[in-house]
């Protein structure tokens, strides 16, 4: 999706952030339903899905600062993304670690086209501060997209899991962004 700047009133940076932020809330919600499977099933992962619950977290923090430093709102995207993403989480944990692992790297995925996007709209938008917000998290997301990538994700038998969760993020972000 390439960014461009916004006709409404709301300019294309804060869009960019509230969207951002709502879907940090919902990944927070992916890891909080997939801890729920591995608690039982999985013990093992419980410490990786903690480390990524807890960066998500961290960058929901990172986007809500900036968000009201720009006197913003919540993205009208947030509780869907919240409750998506649960349900996302709890449905993939059933398919066991490689079925958590299609949806870190299927979501992962997308999230980091689209951070890519938006640090060349920002860059040239010379919206310094959103650059450095979006930027600050790139690293720990590929990191993320990675890590499901090397532990299975990317399993020819979770394609069409892969394809469901991609397909659903895309479109969020893009209802976010309107």
């Amino acid at each position: 999706m390439k960014y461009q700047d916004s006709n409404s009133s709301i300019d294309t940076a804060k869009k960019i952030l509230k969207v951002n932020h709502a879907g940090e809330f919902g990944a927070i919600n992916i890891y909080k339903a997939q801890l729920l499977i591995a608690k039982l099933f999985m013990r093992d992962m419980k410490p990786l899905l903690y480390d990524f619950m807890a960066d998500e977290q961290r960058h929901l923090d990172i986007f809500w600062q900036e968000i009201q430093n720009r006197n913003g709102i919540k993205c009208k995207s947030y509780w869907l993304c919240g409750i998506g993403g649960f349900f996302m989480g709890l449905f993939s944990a059933c398919f066991g670690r490689k079925g958590i692992m299609a949806c870190t790297w299927a979501v992962e995925s997308v999230v980091v086209n689209h951070l890519k996007e938006q640090l060349v709209y920002l860059k040239n938008s010379k919206d310094i501060a959103a650059y450095k917000a979006v930027n600050s998290i790139l690293e720990d997301e590929e990191n993320h997209r990675d890590i499901g990538s090397a532990q299975g994700g990317k399993n020819m038998l979770f394609k069409p899991l892969r394809f469901v969760i991609s397909s659903f993020t895309e479109l969020i972000i893009r209802f976010g962004m309107r």
